[in-house]
């Protein structure tokens, strides 16, 4: 195989590949905000691009990078075979398609690195995502305010229930957000995915524009997460403003980014629907559901610790096991936790490789953040709310949240600035 040359003095790439790659990133960053089915069009062209590229020997990828892209590759490949590896050893179950393709959003980052080494107009990217979420949380506040009645296509396969979710006091109802996506869950994680990015841009770019895209990309995604009343969201949120005040800004700007936090947690504290919310959070997490997924989980890697059950099989094997445990249907679908889900699916092994993968990709964004890349610092901000967030979830289980993070993630370890001035602002 040919060796893959730096990213530092690629050739001219051609204008066509650029801008082919430029409108998947950017179908990509839309998608974010408007549709998983765009999410995993534009995510798994992507792939066949970079396996293209791979294939003939043209990937220019940094000498750096190759590590961590390597151990992302392995683990979706991993995941992929898994279930192979299982049916071998005795096991019967075969995953649903969909399930087992969930794989594929696993190499999604990995892949947008080699194939932006073609080249990327960062400025469409970014535009696709502002405009979409735009969209989509003017879309949340009509749901927010109004019982949604207009029923939608069938063909769109929109949980429109999902927004009939009410969290307030009787006589003030105020309804769970969901978006385009009608979903409040996936809405408000793909907003949190995107906070880092916003606040980093709005407190490290260089040109004014993208500050001022950064700092109304921020507003977005924060209002997405109140209206969603996604507690999880809401805590991940606060530590990654937090984080980024404290490693971003500077005089002014730390003291707006403090105050626009304290704001957040104000209009929190006067809302009833977020305080009904909050006040059995505790007891959700350590003696309610998450308490019996978490339970649930351990069932199932203490009874096939080495290879797991198969990924994408964790549903049918906690339904099996639901006599024993007495997990609900509605509580089988993972462990409420992604360490624990990936143990429980894929075994030690690909524990292990997910491990490898998560600190290879921190190390990668630290070194890139150093050299003051404002995305690689916004991605590292995500990569906290990830974890956060990951204690109590499992993101991969909606692929638009797992691909949301995979975007950022990607573009955290490849953006280059597009012209000759410097990329953080002093």
């Amino acid at each position: 195989m040919r060796p893959l040359a730096p990213a530092s003095t690629p050739p001219p790439p051609s204008r066509g590949l650029s801008l082919l790659v430029t409108l998947l990133l950017a179908a990509w960053a839309l998608g974010t905000a408007a549709s998983e089915g765009l999410l995993q069009v534009a995510a798994d062209a992507t792939i066949l691009c970079a396996l293209v590229l791979l294939a003939l020997g043209k990937a220019k990828v940094a000498e750096d990078l190759r590590a961590p892209l390597w151990a992302g590759g392995l683990l979706a490949l991993y995941q992929a075979l898994s279930p192979l590896l299982v049916h071998l050893s005795g096991g019967v179950a075969w995953p649903p398609t969909g399930k087992w393709l969930q794989c594929l959003d696993t190499a999604a980052a990995p892949a947008l690195v080699v194939a932006a080494s073609l080249g990327v107009r960062w400025t469409a990217v970014e535009i696709a995502a502002v405009a979409g979420w735009t969209g989509s949380v003017a879309l949340g506040l009509v749901q927010h305010f109004f019982r949604w009645e207009t029923p939608m296509p069938e063909v769109l396969h929109l949980p429109v229930g999902r927004v009939h979710e009410v969290f307030a006091p009787e006589g003030r109802p105020r309804f769970a957000a969901g978006g385009f996506f009608f979903h409040r869950l996936r809405f408000a994680h793909g907003a949190v995915a995107l906070l880092g990015p916003s606040l980093s841009a709005a407190l490290a770019a260089a040109s004014a524009r993208r500050r001022w895209l950064g700092a109304w990309m921020a507003l977005l995604c924060v209002l997405a997460v109140y209206l969603s009343f996604a507690r999880a969201a809401l805590g991940a949120s606060v530590l990654v403003g937090a984080a980024a005040g404290l490693a971003l800004s500077r005089g002014l700007a730390r003291r707006a980014g403090l105050a626009g936090l304290v704001l957040l947690m104000v209009a929190v504290a006067l809302a009833p629907g977020w305080r009904l919310r909050l006040a059995d959070a505790g007891d959700n997490v350590f003696d309610g559901e998450r308490a019996q997924a978490r339970a649930a989980g351990w069932d199932l890697v203490k009874r096939q610790p080495l290879l797991g059950v198969g990924f994408g099989n964790y549903h049918a094997a906690a339904l099996a096991r639901s006599a024993d445990t007495g997990l609900p249907p509605q509580l089988a679908r993972d462990a409420h936790a992604v360490w624990l889900t990936v143990w429980a699916e894929t075994g030690l092994l690909g524990l292990g490789l997910w491990l490898v993968w998560q600190v290879l990709l921190a190390l990668a964004l630290f070194r890139r953040a150093r050299l003051g890349l404002w995305p690689a610092t916004g991605a590292l901000l995500s990569f906290l709310a990830f974890h956060a967030l990951a204690l109590v979830h499992h993101l991969p289980f909606h692929s638009s949240v797992h691909l949301t993070f995979a975007l950022v993630f990607g573009v955290g370890l490849v953006y280059a600035p597009e012209g000759p001035e410097p990329s953080t602002r002093r």
